[in-house]
């Protein structure tokens, strides 16, 4: 009875982190003051207002890096090989870690995927950082493009070049999920339940899921190189977007890290019941790709408000 106690309280703590990275809070939720947002808060309760609190601090975080990336550029400006080069490149890495805390897709996609599968540190380690890697690639790529061919600037640039992609990818993300959820139910169906053994997370579905899920330019990078592009320092906006990539893969590939652990300590608690890791696995596999759909519909849904 405990174990199974155990098990429902662990399933409850991951569908909590699971639901509220992406959605909770945005661009025009942060923006909000806190007097405005107070009745719904409480309204949606004790974790809600936790959330929607450590993301007023992290968009506080951002806007306060920003505003010192902003004065070290003008120094950089001056004096290209100075210090304040150096303090760029750090403070683009620190920005890159604190930018994954907010609002994204990416953490939840890496945490649905290693619930329905079995992976190991280094393989959360690689799907992290490759999904951040494409995910601040397309950025690099559409304002680049935007900058050079089209001669838009800024968010003009992000706006009038990634729409097309974003909507694409969104439909993929949708895709992804559907898969995993209709393979995990073909699996439990009376000639296919055969007690099979945890799904591994191979090479090819990491490679895959990374590259879908970051196609989506990333903000925040588009505006640190956009920065870097107005001040005609290509190079130093191209190794900041270096510095910020690795940030936030650290900071995504943690997520994958509590997904791997939670599903071992779940596994761990069913014991040796091969009746219950099947169980426990068909449920992961069901929940990742539900959450993935739901994932992917609110991404389309909020793009077209």
């Amino acid at each position: 009875m405990r174990k199974i106690l155990l098990a429902i309280l662990l399933v409850l703590c991951m569908l909590s982190i699971a639901q509220g990275s992406p959605f909770t809070g945005g661009k025009h939720g942060a923006s909000k003051s806190i007097e405005q947002s107070a009745p719904v808060q409480h309204k949606a309760g004790f974790f809600a207002l936790q959330y929607s609190q450590i993301l007023r601090k992290v968009n506080l975080a951002q806007r306060t890096m920003r505003a010192k990336m902003t004065l070290l550029g003008r120094e950089i400006k001056k004096h290209p090989n100075g210090e304040a080069f150096w303090a760029f490149l750090l403070f683009s890495f620190l920005y890159g870690i604190i930018h994954a805390l907010g609002p994204g897709h990416g953490k939840s996609i890496v945490f649905s995927y290693f619930l329905g599968r079995k992976g190991t540190m280094l393989k959360g380690v690689i799907m992290g950082h490759l999904l951040t890697a494409v995910h601040t690639l397309s950025a690099i790529i559409v304002v680049l493009g935007a900058y050079f061919l089209l001669n838009l600037k800024g968010s003009r640039a992000l706006s009038s070049a990634s729409a097309p992609l974003q909507t694409t990818s969104y439909y993929l993300i949708i895709g992804l999920g559907i898969f995993i959820l209709l393979h995990a139910l073909y699996e439990v169906l009376p000639r296919n339940n055969k007690k099979h053994a945890p799904k591994e997370a191979n090479t090819k579905g990491i490679v895959t899921v990374a590259v879908i899920s970051g196609l989506v330019p990333c903000p925040g990078a588009a505006l640190l190189l956009s920065f870097a592009l107005s001040l005609n320092l290509l190079t130093t906006g191209l190794l900041g977007t270096l510095f910020f990539t690795m940030g936030m893969g650290i900071t995504t590939s943690l997520f994958g890290f509590f997904s791997i652990h939670s599903r071992k300590i779940l596994m761990h608690v069913a014991g040796r019941s091969s009746t219950a890791i099947s169980i426990l696995h068909t449920s992961f596999s069901v929940l990742a790709g539900t959450i993935i759909i739901a994932t992917g519909w609110l991404l389309v849904a909020t793009s077209q408000l």
